[in-house]
C-alpha cells in the first residue's frame, strides 16, 4: 500500500507539471509499474499516447521493436523509454506537436519529466503521499481512469431504420409546428388604466425599457410580470398562460413592436378575474415542417449517441454494483448528519456541484448529477 501511494503521488506531481507545460497529463499507473510498462497503457496514461483518430495510429509503431525499450532517462528506479517519450511528444494538438520538432523543446519535455520525478521522490520522502488531500487526489484519478477505460471498452451500438422512424413519429411535434407569434403584455385591473398605459406606450413605440418598467409597476399578472411581460411563442388558440383573447389579438398584428387595442379577458386578471391587456407583438415564427427524410440522419445520430451513452453508463454501473457486493461498505448516518458546514450568508447560492469527471461513479448512492 505504501509503495502504491509513493508511485501515485509521483503521478499526481507529474500531472501538475505536464499540464503547466501544455502537455497531455499521464493517467495514474497501477502500483509497481514503471514508465516502460506505462508506455503501453494508451491515451492519457504515463505514455500520454494520442488517440488513433488524432494521429492515425500509435506514434510508437514507427520505432523498431528493439528501439522501443531503450531507456531515454532514469531518475532513481524510474525509467522513461523511447516508446514512452515518443508518445509524449506526439500529442494530439498539432500546434503543440510541431514544437517538439525543435531539439530544445524535446529536451525541455524530458527535463520536465525528470523534475517531476525528483519532486515526487522528495514529496514521498517528506511523507506528503500520506496527506489526506493527496490520497483523495490519487483516488479520484484512479476512479476517473477506470471509468474512462470501462467507457472506451463499450461497443458502438447500431440503430435500425424502424427505430429512426419510430422516434420521428413519436416526436412529430418537434418537426411540424404551426405558425406562431411572440408577444408581451401589461395586464391592468381597469379599462381606463389600460387605455392610459396603451396611449403612453404607443407614444414611445421603441422604448423597451419603458414597457418593462410599466410591467413591473402595473401588471397584475404574476406569471408574465416575472418575465417582464414576455409570453413566449404561442399559436392563435393561446394556452400555457396566454388567454385566447390575447392570442387572437397578437396573431392579428402584422408589424413587430405594434400594439393591439386593449384586450379584455374573462379570466386573465387578478385571481383569474377580468383583466385588461396591453399587448405588444415582439416576433413571428413561420410554420415549420421538416420531413422524415430531412431529419432521418440527425435522428439516427442522436439515437446512436443516446444508446452509446446509456451503454457506457450501464457498464460503469455494473462494475460499481459488483464492487459494492464484493466490498463491505458502511455509512454512519448519525455521523453524516453531524457534519458541520460553514456557510457564508453573502455567498451566492447555486446548484450542487459534484467532483467533475466521475459520471456514474460520481453519482453512486443516488446523488443528483450536476
Amino acid at each position: 500500500m505504501i509503495e502504491a501511494s509513493r508511485l501515485n503521488v509521483r503521478s499526481v506531481v507529474a500531472i501538475s507539471l505536464l499540464v503547466l507545460l501544455g502537455c497531455n497529463p499521464p493517467r495514474p499507473p497501477s502500483a509497481g509499474r514503471d514508465a516502460t510498462s506505462r508506455a503501453d497503457a494508451g491515451p492519457g496514461d504515463g505514455g500520454a499516447a494520442p488517440t488513433a483518430t488524432a494521429l492515425r495510429g500509435d506514434p510508437c509503431a514507427v520505432l523498431e521493436p528493439a528501439q522501443r525499450d531503450l531507456v531515454v532517462a532514469r531518475v532513481g528506479d524510474q525509467r522513461l523509454t523511447l516508446c514512452d517519450f515518443t508518445r509524449r511528444v506526439n500529442v494530439p494538438n498539432p500546434y503543440l506537436r510541431a514544437r517538439f520538432n525543435a531539439p530544445e523543446q524535446r529536451r525541455a519535455m524530458l527535463q520536465s519529466w525528470v523534475d517531476a520525478e525528483l519532486l515526487a521522490a522528495e514529496a514521498q520522502h517528506q511523507g506528503l503521499d500520506r496527506e489526506p488531500a493527496v490520497r483523495r487526489a490519487v483516488t479520484m484519478q484512479l476512479a476517473r481512469r477506470l471509468e474512462q477505460q470501462l467507457r472506451e471498452e463499450v461497443t458502438q451500438p447500431t440503430v435500425t431504420d424502424a427505430e429512426v422512424r419510430a422516434y420521428y413519429d413519436a416526436h412529430r411535434s418537434e418537426y411540424e409546428t404551426p405558425a406562431q407569434v411572440r408577444a408581451s403584455q401589461v395586464v391592468l385591473a381597469t379599462r381606463a388604466q389600460a387605455d392610459r398605459t396603451l396611449a403612453e406606450l404607443r407614444a414611445r413605440p421603441n422604448d423597451d425599457a419603458l414597457f418593462r418598467q410599466r410591467v413591473r409597476e402595473l401588471s397584475i399578472d404574476n406569471g408574465s410580470r416575472s418575465a417582464e411581460g414576455d409570453l413566449g411563442f404561442f399559436g392563435p388558440e393561446g394556452g400555457n398562460g396566454v388567454e385566447p383573447e390575447v392570442a387572437r389579438a397578437a396573431t392579428a398584428l402584422s408589424a413587430q413592436g405594434a400594439y393591439a387595442e386593449v384586450v379584455e379577458s374573462a379570466h386573465g386578471g387578478l385571481n383569474r378575474g377580468r383583466g385588461f391587456h396591453v399587448v405588444r407583438l415582439t416576433a413571428r415564427r413561420e410554420a415549420l415542417h421538416r420531413s422524415f427524410e430531412d431529419e432521418a440522419r440527425r435522428i439516427r445520430a442522436r439515437l446512436l449517441r443516446d444508446k452509446y451513452e446509456a451503454a457506457q453508463e450501464a457498464a460503469v454501473r455494473a462494475v460499481v454494483t459488483r464492487l459494492r457486493g464484493q466490498t463491505p461498505v458502511q455509512i454512519d448516518e448519525a455521523a453524516l448528519a453531524a457534519v458541520a458546514v460553514r456557510v457564508d450568508p453573502s455567498a451566492p447560492r447555486g446548484p450542487t456541484v459534484l467532483p467533475p469527471g466521475l459520471g456514474v461513479v460520481g453519482t453512486a448512492g443516488g446523488a443528483a448529477r450536476p
